[in-house]
């Protein structure tokens, strides 16, 4: 769901000549274009912080029904570079081998492996932002700027696509963390408003998973789905721990 550059530079236009100071303006008039130039002012920095919540507002209230879907496959990467050492052979993936990171990634390789290994899983891939450049979703950063967040995994079951996020305990709170989060859920909602054929008949969701959460239901036992239905975040969870 994209915005169209000609729509949003008329947007930008009409929000410079009406709405940034709060009466009419005229950029082209004799000089007043310098004043958007003003740094010290704040002027700048505002209008960004506007213009990305304008941006945010228009992906998010587009009707499904007017939605164009563009379905971009991982498979349009053939391959990804990555460190031999800190890379697994995954069965489940259109690759070779996902890489994990070297610093503190014991998490995601056990979680690929567990993955892996279970027979729900139908596929599952990490998330390179620096090969899957496409698969961000937008969100508005704790400073109002808009940015791109790429979840860590998707997993597909039969009937169930996740995006994971991996997260220490420690980090799970953090401001922009909860703004991925609630851009995210936004961006599952409209996707779940499509019709089923354009999700490849799943519901899609957004599962939190902590070490802890699962390392202690793998050692019980559970499956990869149960994991993620137990982490799964919804509007409701996210609300209460805004609160």
């Amino acid at each position: 769901m994209q915005v169209n550059q000609a729509n949003l530079l008329q947007v930008i236009d009409e929000f410079i000549r009406m709405r940034l100071f709060k009466q009419p303006f005229n950029p082209m008039e004799d000089e007043n274009w310098r004043v958007l130039l003003i740094s010290r002012a704040g002027i700048t920095e505002y209008l960004i912080k506007e213009i990305s919540k304008i941006i945010y507002d228009m992906q998010n209230n587009i009707s499904v029904e007017d939605a164009v879907v563009m379905k971009k496959f991982f498979s349009s990467v053939p391959e990804l570079r990555m460190r031999e050492n800190f890379s697994l052979g995954i069965v489940k993936t259109i690759y070779e081998k996902l890489p994990y990171p070297s610093n503190k990634g014991e998490l995601e390789r056990n979680f690929m492996l567990f993955c892996d290994n279970d027979s729900q899983v139908s596929s599952l891939l990490k998330i390179n932002e620096n090969y899957h450049d496409f698969a961000h979703i937008n969100y508005i950063r704790s400073d109002g700027i808009l940015s791109l967040y790429y979840p860590d995994f998707i997993i597909k079951t039969e009937d169930r696509i996740y995006f994971v996020e991996t997260k220490a305990e420690k980090d799970i709170s953090q401001e922009n963390v909860l703004q991925k989060q609630r851009g995210t859920l936004d961006w599952l909602k409209r996707i779940n408003e499509l019709n089923p054929e354009d999700r490849n008949n799943c519901e899609w969701s957004y599962a939190l998973l902590s070490e802890n959460l699962f390392y202690s239901m793998k050692n019980r036992g559970a499956s990869t789905k149960e994991i993620l239905e137990f982490s799964k975040l919804t509007q409701q969870k996210l609300s209460g721990r805004l609160l």
